[in-house]
């Protein structure tokens, strides 16, 4: 499912933290019927693509039964990403059919001849990091064959060592990662300098924390396009809990500027990850304000734009919390995609954004 730009077709991943049931939608019978519509699609193409977010959903829940049985109905390639999502959700006592799972995604990886291999070789690296197993994950990001694609899964693993404390190999993988201009790779080790960093610098090694962030910044471009705004957050965000407040607010300030100046629709997704760098860095009047001027801009995009726009700043709502009653209004961009979808003549085009709201509003009940 994808809440973001960035989510999909890498990770479909939902953040949705909150609780109680969507008014209108039961968290089954949403279920059930997004599961309907991706079945009864005439595309093959986009049938695919929405049994895929129907079982990715379901793992995510830890239905991995239900999961499996979506996940034989796809080509390989999806087959495997679905593979590891339930992998990713089973408890740790559950670890060898985790293991068994990864094996089954390799199968599935070898059956996949278009760019979802490419995909699944980086999942796979992720899929053993996360267990631990790091010299097979290094192994496995490095066969990734498009050069994007290997930065982010040696960026993810290099997260991975950080949290397990391998902080000596963390910041050795991190200094291999491509600086590639032209394929943007820089980004990627941006990120996972920064993240070493701040690592380095909760384990209370604050000198070697600051030169990493140096290194970091000093991979940022001095004339940004829009895409390279999650480098520039990443890197504040790093600054901030690295105690360099100021620099953090001048790197937000400037990756604020890169999203205002996005004419796209896709400036509302941008403008939410902004609102969470935001409140990563403690400031929420500002967060708050870049998740109004998303709503704003959402009101200006056509129907079916919006309706794909809205479920990132759902999504932002919901993680705002409490405090700005984020709940009621990530409800209320929800209802309002499924309202627009009831009441348009043609509901073909309606399809992909009606499934993939159903399944952000059963996620959201069901937090």
């Amino acid at each position: 499912m994808r809440f973001c730009r960035s989510f999909s077709p890498l990770l479909p991943v939902c953040v949705f933290v909150v609780a109680p049931a969507f008014a209108g939608v039961g968290s089954s019978g949403g279920i059930e019927t997004a599961r309907a519509l991706a079945l009864a699609t005439p595309d093959a193409t986009l049938r695919e693509e929405l049994l895929h977010d129907v079982a990715a959903f379901l793992a995510r829940q830890g239905n991995s039964e239900a999961a499996r049985s979506a996940a034989a109905q796809l080509p390989p390639g999806r087959q495997a990403m679905v593979l590891l999502e339930i992998a990713a959700h089973l408890p740790d006592l559950r670890s060898q059919e985790a293991e068994q799972l990864a094996l089954d995604a390799q199968t599935a990886k070898a059956l996949t001849t278009d760019w979802r291999k490419a995909r699944v070789a980086h999942l796979l690296a992720v899929a053993y990091a996360r267990r631990g197993k790091f010299e097979a994950a290094v192994a496995l990001a490095h066969t990734v064959p498009d050069s994007e694609e290997k930065a982010s899964a040696l960026q993810a693993v290099v997260a991975h060592l950080n949290r397990a404390g391998e902080l000596a190999q963390a910041r050795e993988l991190a200094a291999t990662i491509e600086e590639n201009r032209r394929y943007g790779t820089y980004r990627q080790k941006a990120a996972a300098l920064a993240d070493t960093a701040e690592t380095l610098h909760a384990r209370g090694n604050p000198e070697d924390a600051a030169t990493l962030l140096a290194q970091a910044e000093l991979l940022l471009p001095k004339q940004p396009g829009w895409s390279d705004g999650a480098a520039y957050r990443a890197v504040a965000v790093a600054a901030y809990r690295c105690g360099q407040k100021e620099q953090a607010c001048a790197l937000l300030t400037r990756a604020e500027a890169l999203a205002q100046q996005i004419a796209g629709p896709w400036k509302v997704t941008e403008l939410t990850r902004l609102a969470a760098a935001w409140r990563d860095c403690a400031d929420a009047a500002r967060a708050t304000a870049r998740l109004t001027d998303a709503a704003v801009f959402l009101k200006t995009l056509p129907p079916l734009d919006r309706a794909e726009e809205s479920l990132a700043l759902a999504q932002g709502w919901a993680l705002a919390g409490e405090s700005l009653d984020g709940k009621a209004r990530a409800r209320a961009a929800l209802d309002a995609v499924l309202a627009e979808a009831d009441r348009a003549d043609n509901p073909e085009p309606w399809r992909k954004p009606r499934v993939r709201t159903l399944l952000a509003s059963a996620e959201l009940s069901v937090k």
